[in-house]
């Protein structure tokens, strides 16, 4: 993975799952400074990356999967999208990228 000139890594390989319709995508989260990057493991049907620019972000907060099961994180974004993952120490996560989001003054 190549990251931009103005770019570092604040969390590296954080293991995840993103919903792509019915397909729980198996992948690992990396969240730099500038975007919210996941890449999915080879072995799955839908193996592309997902790069969100944290300037994109709208509103990043916790979700059940299931409806009951406390691992899910939701990222909204400016043109309406919703990506939803599965994570385990989400509230860190969340707080991380809002951080990142806020220190970006965006």
């Amino acid at each position: 993975m190549e990251l931009k000139s103005t770019e570092y890594f604040i969390m590296e390989h954080v293991p995840a799952n993103l919903f792509r319709g019915i397909e729980a995508v198996g992948g690992r989260l990396y969240i730099t400074n500038e975007r919210v990057i996941f890449k999915p493991h080879s072995f799955n049907i839908q193996s592309k990356p997902l790069e969100i620019s944290i300037q994109e972000i709208v509103n990043i907060e916790k979700r059940n999967t299931l409806l009951v099961v406390p691992n899910g994180m939701r990222i909204s974004i400016k043109n309406g999208q919703e990506h939803k993952f599965v994570i385990w120490n989400r509230a860190k996560l969340i707080e991380l990228i809002k951080d990142t989001k806020i220190k970006m003054n965006v």
